[in-house]
């Protein structure tokens, strides 16, 4: 029995050295060539990123829709913008419960054009574009952001991707919506 009890003693002191120097060991490693950033606590080296431009901001479709928004627009006191943070138009008070929480929901959520009333660059409708390949995980984040968007007072407009109204029923629409074009 006492052999047991001097077995266990000796793995836990074991166990505790290596727990002291992991630390140290692990600071005295030879940097390596580059500087290095960290994300989400993996390190990767910074002299040899894989990122590419992207050659279009928008597809053949999305950008169809934004170029029709512009020149409906061009002459009244709005602009469209494509791909905007959601956490650029909606804000959480500082005294809010949850405050954190609630701020991280929107954090990484974007909207597919948003247009704003020129002069002092103030959202007034989010414009949604929809696919009929959205599937479930897109739908419930679309129900997100639209809740979200509603309880701060922003209106909203889904259009198709698969069938976009024509110049005449975009009009109608953004006039329905308050729009004075």
């Amino acid at each position: 029995m006492a052999q047991l009890i001097v077995i266990i003693l000796i793995v836990v002191l074991v166990k505790l050295l290596a727990d002291y120097f992991k630390p140290i060991i692990q600071k005295s490693k030879p940097a390596q060539k580059g500087d290095f950033i960290d994300i989400s606590e993996k390190w990767i080296n910074a002299d040899e990123m894989p990122y590419r431009k992207n050659d279009n901001l928008l597809d053949k479709r999305e950008l169809a829709i934004f170029q029709m928004f512009q020149t409906i627009l061009n002459e009244s006191s709005y602009s469209v913008y494509p791909h905007l943070r959601l956490a650029d138009l909606l804000k959480v008070p500082a005294d809010t419960p949850n405050r954190q929480e609630y701020l991280y929901r929107i954090k990484e959520r974007s909207l597919d054009m948003v247009v704003f009333e020129s002069i002092q660059l103030m959202p007034v409708l989010v414009i949604k574009l929809k696919s009929q390949d959205d599937g479930k995980k897109q739908q419930i984040n679309d129900d997100f952001t639209e809740n979200a968007l509603n309880t701060a007072g922003l209106k909203s407009m889904n259009i198709s991707l698969n069938s976009p109204p024509t110049r005449e029923q975009l009009i109608g629409n953004l006039q329905g919506l308050g729009l004075k074009l």
